[in-house]
Order: C-alpha cells, then sequence, then structure tokens
C-alpha cells in the first residue's frame, strides 16, 4: 500500500503519467481545403497519443475568453464542432485526416440541448481552426486545454465574426498558434519536403510549421508521417528514480 501512495505521488510531482492527456503543441495542423464537400483539414501527433484519447475541433472563433456562440445549451456555436478519437494508440509523427472514420461528424453533442457534430465549413474569406481537449459534456463550452491554432487570415483578433479569433489561453503566436495570409478558396499545406528529411523534436517542428515559406497552395493535404525526436526531461526522471529507491528502501525495512 506504501509503495503504491509513493509511487503515484511520485508520478504527479514529476508529471509522468502512462494516460497523460494532451498538452499545447503536442498536435499541429498541416493543411486545409476550404472549398471541398465537405472541407477537411490534416493534423500531426507530435507526441504519442494513446488510445481513447479524443481531442475536438472547431471553426468558432476565439473571442477572448471563450469559443465565439459557445453556451450552455448551444453544443456547436456559431459555426461546427467535430470530434476525433484515437481508435488505438497513434505513434508521434502520425498525420491524420478529418475525412477518416475516426472523426465524429454528426449526431447530437452530450449536455445541450441544440447543435450538432458536423465537418467543419471552412470559410474562403479566412477561418481558424483549433484543436482542444474538454469535458464530454458540451466540449465547445467547457474547454480544458487548448492544443493548437490555425488561421488563415493574417492576423489574430476577438472574434465578432466567423471569419476572426483571436489566441486561446495557454498558446503561443508563432509557436502553437499561426496565422498566415491565405485567406482564398482551396488547399494550403505545409510542402511534402519540409516534412521529409531526419528526425526533428516537437519544438522543431512547432517552428517548421510555423514559417509561412514551408507552406504552399494546392488540393492535396499531407499524408504519411514524419520522425519525431523523443526529448528527455532529466530533472522528472531524475526524481522518478531516486524515489524509486526510496520505494525500494522503504521496502527493505518492512520485510526485515
Amino acid at each position: 500500500m506504501i509503495r503504491k501512495t509513493v509511487l503515484a505521488l511520485l508520478l504527479a510531482a514529476t508529471g509522468v503519467s502512462a494516460h497523460a492527456a494532451l498538452n499545447a503543441g503536442d498536435i499541429a495542423i498541416v493543411g486545409r481545403i476550404n472549398n471541398g464537400t465537405p472541407d477537411a483539414f490534416s493534423f500531426i501527433a507530435l507526441s504519442n497519443i494513446a488510445a481513447g484519447e479524443t481531442v475536438y475541433f472547431t471553426d468558432n472563433g476565439w473571442t477572448g475568453s471563450a469559443f465565439r456562440g459557445a453556451s450552455a445549451t448551444d453544443g456547436d456555436g456559431n459555426e461546427n464542432l467535430t470530434k476525433w478519437t484515437a481508435a488505438s494508440a497513434v505513434t508521434a509523427g502520425t498525420i491524420i485526416s478529418s475525412t477518416s472514420a475516426a472523426f465524429t461528424t454528426s449526431g447530437s453533442i452530450a449536455g445541450t440541448t441544440s447543435g450538432s457534430y458536423a465537418s467543419l465549413a471552412l470559410g474562403q474569406g479566412g477561418d481558424q481552426i483549433y484543436a482542444f481537449q474538454a469535458a464530454a459534456s458540451n466540449p465547445l463550452f467547457n474547454p480544458t486545454t487548448q492544443l493548437y491554432m490555425f488561421d488563415d487570415t493574417n492576423g489574430f483578433e476577438n472574434a465578432t465574426s466567423s471569419s476572426q479569433g483571436n489566441i486561446p489561453t495557454n498558446l503561443v503566436g508563432g509557436v502553437t498558434a499561426v496565422s498566415f495570409n491565405q485567406a482564398v478558396g482551396g488547399g494550403f499545406s505545409v510542402k511534402s519536403s519540409a516534412l521529409s528529411g531526419s528526425a526533428q523534436t516537437k519544438d522543431q517542428w512547432l517552428s517548421t510549421f510555423a514559417n509561412t515559406d514551408n507552406w504552399q497552395a494546392g488540393t492535396s493535404l499531407p499524408t504519411g508521417s514524419v520522425l519525431v525526436t523523443a526529448v528527455p526531461e532529466p530533472k522528472n526522471y531524475a526524481m522518478l528514480l531516486a524515489g524509486l529507491g526510496l520505494m525500494g528502501a522503504i521496502a527493505r525495512r518492512r520485510s526485515r
């Protein structure tokens, strides 16, 4: 019992968890098509994602404090909400399309009285795609962790219309929130040349995706996978190892 308690405390203190929720920048938008049927986008996992993990995507802009149109009863706000659920574990570097079966694009949204899941309808005059995690009940109204923001209007501003959107809490402009001057019809995605080559860390990939020179117009979304280098967290793991040594000492004393 003591060993389990000590381990739980150590894992909480170090941030090490086998089923940890996602953090900002653990996924990134790498392409969108805004004149399709339906419109579509691709995202990339920059960290391993456990089976069953859920990520929500919306084109409702951020007002500075909430998603535009979200309310205690309206589940999809002024625009749309879709949900992706990992059917199995996803390896860092995997690119996933919104047209895959893992996306929920119909049906009622739990905890609301109006609105339903749907594919995002991206405005050709400019729009945003937000990725976030949330409570299962009325997720648009109850976001818990903002993961990434893609904007093609060449700027951020509090949302008062369907083409506007600001940077949500805990995201960083030019890192986990990007904006490009691409408010035109068609596709816009990361170049295949920018996705090939040697492995990069999560932060390096985020820097690659934030550089407009690495994007191009076109009607094809990125597919496949890239190589992501894991970065160890020496302080956390040193604490964990030290704690495991303490557990061993406790066990030895109890066995005498």
